[in-house]
């Protein structure tokens, strides 16, 4: 199925550019850079409460929604907000009482909820994860909407922040902040399809950033393997 992107928001701490980001991470040694996103489009009453990875998701989903009502909401994590995970696990090792507010946002469709009182949507709503793979689950999740829904339109929203070191250690992956946000809807020309490929290495670099650094470039087309399955993306419907 080919699809549609009409508008698209990207941050990271080092850069708002994909290509940038990209060129950055691409060098053996790259630095992650300490930088938290100002999160302006959230009202100041719900952000002093919000984490700094719910914030970023709410931020990008509402520069990717532009003041549109999409349709289906698609919020994708692989890890969700580990760091307020970390920080309760502590505190119940320490033998101190639990934030109720830290745990409400620990959970995986926390920034999902936020945004939707933020943006006052009626839209349902998918929460996911699927490892290293979960841009590429989000994308389908939105395909698989807009198949049965053709006019209609989703917002798919993929971040993460970079594990704590005691986490990093077990990950393959290139510790790297991120949230890329997309509008999209069933293509009515040229468009992006999705699909499977023989696997190769896995990429180290996390999916949605490189998805749309390619996007934006005149190459053909995108390959990445993660967790032993392959994907590619390509330009179609010209």
């Amino acid at each position: 199925m080919n699809l549609e992107i009409r508008r698209w928001a990207f941050w990271s701490p080092e850069t708002r550019e994909p290509s940038e980001w990209r060129e950055h991470w691409s060098r053996l040694d790259a630095r992650a850079l300490d930088a938290k996103i100002q999160g302006r489009s959230v009202p100041a009453a719900q952000r002093r409460r919000m984490s700094a990875l719910a914030t970023l998701a709410v931020q990008i989903a509402t520069e990717a929604a532009g003041g549109t009502a999409a349709d289906f909401l698609v919020f994708a994590s692989q890890h969700g907000d580990v760091t307020s995970m970390r920080a309760m696990l502590d505190d119940v090792a320490a033998g101190t009482e639990l934030s109720p507010t830290m745990f409400s946002q620990s959970v995986h469709n926390a920034s999902a909820g936020l945004y939707t009182i933020i943006s006052h949507s009626r839209a349902p709503v998918c929460a996911l994860s699927s490892g290293a793979s979960t841009f590429a689950a989000a994308w389908l999740e939105a395909e698989g909407f807009l198949s049965n829904h053709v006019d209609a339109s989703v917002l798919l929203v993929s971040y993460d922040e970079a594990l704590p070191p005691e986490y990093a250690a077990y990950s393959p992956q290139r510790q790297c902040a991120h949230a890329l946000g997309l509008l999209l809807r069933s293509a009515r020309g040229e468009g992006v399809e999705l699909a499977p490929a023989p696997p190769e290495h896995d990429q180290p670099l996390p999916m949605a950033p490189l998805f749309i650094a390619w996007f934006l470039s005149a190459e053909p087309s995108l390959r990445c393997t993660a967790d032993g399955h392959g994907w590619l993306w390509r330009r179609s419907g010209v």
